[in-house]
């Protein structure tokens, strides 16, 4: 990504942060304990990181993951980014408000692949998180999961949740 391109881009990590307009407060007794994984049904990583620098849009995640394995932090983990919409996990409804939002680069059609890059990046992703949050595999879910109404959204179509967790267990 051309960082000439923004001065809201830096190095953090090892992942280039650009900080998008999207997101708020978390309530100040939220307790993150999970992530949801999304696809991000554009072509590619640039494509999302401009949909998610626009406030007009109102969607961001915390991560956006691209084929090639790049990862762009997009909103702090401290923050609540707008990921989630209308949701409800273990009876527990806006999941935003303790869940950390990561987007693969992925047209979401069921055909689309996840190349092992974008596997072993999500798996990194979550392994840093899981250094200063509880999050069990259990809590590792999918949009399909957790939006409302059931059957509202779909993705990430196609995502094997199997070699996640065995990656997750190296």
């Amino acid at each position: 990504m051309d960082s000439s391109k923004s001065d809201r881009r830096f190095s953090w990590a090892g992942f280039e942060v650009v900080n998008s307009p999207n997101f708020n407060d978390r309530p100040d007794d939220s307790i993150i304990d999970c992530i949801v994984l999304h696809s991000t049904v554009q072509r590619t990583l640039q494509d999302t990181v401009t949909l998610f620098l626009d406030p007009a849009s109102k969607v961001s995640s915390h991560f956006v993951v691209g084929k090639d394995g790049t990862v762009v932090q997009m909103v702090s983990l401290t923050k609540r980014a707008w990921h989630a919409g209308v949701s409800c996990l273990d009876g527990v409804d806006s999941v935003n408000d303790y869940s950390i939002g990561i987007e693969m680069t992925n047209m979401n059609d069921g055909v689309d692949p996840y190349p092992d890059k974008q596997y072993l990046a999500v798996a990194e992703i979550i392994r840093r998180c899981r250094k200063s949050y509880d999050i069990p595999d259990r809590r590792i879910v999918s949009h399909a999961k957790i939006a409302l109404p059931q059957g509202r959204k779909n993705d990430p179509l196609g995502f094997d949740f199997d070699k996640l967790k065995k990656l997750l267990a190296k």
